[in-house]
């Protein structure tokens, strides 16, 4: 039994998909693909960035206890 908000696909349609309509699904579909990419690209950009950080301060964290042990 379909939920309260759901309907029957039968019921939103309004005849066959017309060649306009599939176009801007496609077009919707690769948008929102481009903008995930994007989204991607910043958040590796982000770790790349906390892991070059984080590899200074272990060297540096390294270094005090090599110079401890002299």
């Amino acid at each position: 039994m379909p939920h309260h908000d759901e309907r029957a696909p039968s019921v939103l349609a309004r005849g066959p998909a017309k060649p306009d309509d599939i176009e801007n699904a496609r077009r919707g579909t690769a948008e929102a693909r481009a903008s995930e990419h994007v989204h991607a690209r910043e958040a590796i950009g982000e770790i790349e960035t906390a892991c070059q950080t984080m590899r200074e301060e272990l060297g540096e964290l390294e270094r005090i206890v090599a110079a401890k042990r002299s």
